[in-house]
């Protein structure tokens, strides 16, 4: 949600109601439940939601960036959901969480329209919101003190120690008293974080608790290195024009122009291409290839060899390294002459622009990755860029890994190469019906009827020398009809 937020900043609440929708719908096996719903569905969902925000809670209560993250998140949810109330909803919720919002009825309303209508003509309101206000009037009467904001800027009527708030001014206030409650309940929770766990049960729910911050709705690729067939130092060109994002496809070029990479970038394309599946032998042979002639053999062997063997385990402590994602790549800084790191964050505009327009990024998704990542949005960017180049639907998340980039690019590259497959076979099928039609009964009886005209084509000498009576040599290339005849030389057929 956040992420599609950053990208279309001037959506409407309504229009983030429905992608709301869309998401939970796909990720939590669910939506959110309309106003007409039975009361049992109703209590249901607000159960899977309060279980839900509790142990959401627990995750997200242990730094002070978790929780300032997980704070806006919830009161962005929490508005959207209370702008969607009816006003009886809105009643009976205030009754229950904030009974210090109480609702004004229409006798005591009618006692202060006039002053009310005073107060927001002078506010500068408009006439359209005046009208709608005062043709349905909803207010709620609060102790003054609760909305100093309000009485500061003197767009609330006072009464008796009471403010007159309307209810397109309330939601605000709920959120704030949200807000401050939940952040409050942060706070005590990280202070009493171990003491949330039984003894007995701490080193097995603490953990995977604590691994909550760090899940993603973005799916495991680690078994990309076997799911698309062998990967081969003789095949990473045509792969990186494809399917490599551009933090790989720009330290392939330069590796190519150069013969020659850093540390930082040998680390940050080697992890990846061994992620995809380049086997260590492979590996060596494309480094080697590579860095040659710059790079003779000998030397090779001493300086890079060993740091290939070792990302692949087999030296030093024998580590499994895996490839970097998003997050570790953004942070890399490097100097000149050093390509590593995003290059959504390193290139200026001018250059990634042209970058983007040789994978063949459509213009609009050009402009769109830029203006994101001009805004500091690398993953965004990264995101549109991969819709423009494979002309896809907006993703739901960011580009949060290499790999990820690189799997669904083959994932789609597939899919469209199996539709293309099946049109063709669908094809191949319409032409044998077609083929089989023209020898069928009808062009059976056609040729009994007919003999006396296929007779005389037999005594007819054919061109070429052929002997008066022989039969017509098969045309060289053409399948033979069941007759002998190429297939589709009878108009019609075969088309």
């Amino acid at each position: 949600m956040e992420a599609h937020k950053l990208r279309n900043p001037n959506k409407e609440d309504s229009e983030l109601l429905v992608k709301l929708n869309a998401l939970k719908a796909k990720h939590m096996k669910g939506a959110l439940v309309p106003s007409s719903a039975s009361a049992s569905t109703k209590e249901e969902e607000a159960r899977a939601d309060l279980i839900s925000h509790y142990v959401l809670r627990l995750a997200y209560c242990r730094t002070a960036e978790l929780r300032k993250w997980f704070l806006a998140q919830e009161c962005e949810m929490f508005r959207l959901k209370f702008s969607k109330y009816e006003a009886a909803e809105h009643e009976a919720f205030l009754a229950v969480h904030a009974p210090q919002y109480k609702a004004v009825d229409s006798a005591e309303f009618e006692s202060v329209r006039d002053d009310v209508y005073k107060v927001m003509h002078s506010c500068l309101e408009s006439k359209d919101i005046i009208q709608r206000t005062m043709a349905a009037p909803h207010f709620y009467k609060v102790a003054w003190t609760r909305v100093p904001e309000l009485v500061s800027q003197r767009r609330v009527l006072l009464r008796r120690g009471f403010a007159y708030v309307s209810r397109e001014a309330l939601a605000p206030l709920v959120v704030a008293e949200f807000r401050a409650s939940v952040s409050k309940g942060l706070s005590d929770m990280a202070r009493r974080w171990r003491q949330m766990f039984p003894a007995e049960e701490e080193q097995r729910l603490q953990p995977l608790v604590a691994s909550l911050a760090n899940r993603s709705l973005v799916a495991d690729y680690s078994g990309v290195a076997t799911k698309y067939g062998d990967v081969s130092a003789a095949s990473l060109q045509q792969l990186s024009a494809r399917h490599f994002p551009l933090c790989m496809g720009h330290l392939m070029t330069q590796l190519h122009a150069e013969k020659h990479l850093r540390h930082g970038g040998r680390q940050q394309l080697g992890l990846f291409l061994k992620g995809i599946g380049l086997p260590m032998e492979e590996a060596l042979l494309f480094w080697r290839s590579e860095f040659a002639p710059r790079t003779p053999n000998d030397q090779f062997d001493k300086q890079y060899a060993y740091n290939i063997r070792h990302n692949y385990g087999r030296e030093g402590k024998r580590t499994d390294y895996t490839a970097h994602k998003c997050t570790t790549i953004v942070c890399f800084s490097g100097g000149p002459g050093d390509h590593h790191g995003c290059p959504y964050r390193r290139l200026d505009e001018t250059q990634l622009r042209q970058a983007l327009g040789r994978l063949k990024c459509e213009d609009r998704k050009i402009e769109e990755a830029v203006a994101k990542a001009r805004e500091g949005h690398y993953q965004l960017a990264c995101a549109s860029a991969f819709e423009g180049i494979h002309r896809v639907p907006e993703m739901d998340v960011g580009v949060s890994a290499p790999l990820q980039y690189y799997t669904e690019s083959r994932r789609i590259h597939a899919e469209r190469e199996a539709t293309a497959a099946q049109g063709a076979g669908a094809a191949a099928a319409g032409a044998g019906a077609g083929a089989a039609a023209g020898t069928g009964p009808g062009a059976a009886g056609a040729g009994a009827g007919g003999s006396g005209a296929g007779d005389a084509a037999m005594e007819a000498a054919p061109a070429g020398g052929a002997t008066p009576g022989a039969p017509t040599p098969p045309q060289r290339g053409l399948k033979r009809g069941p007759e002998g005849a190429p297939l589709g030389s009878t108009p019609g057929a075969g088309r």
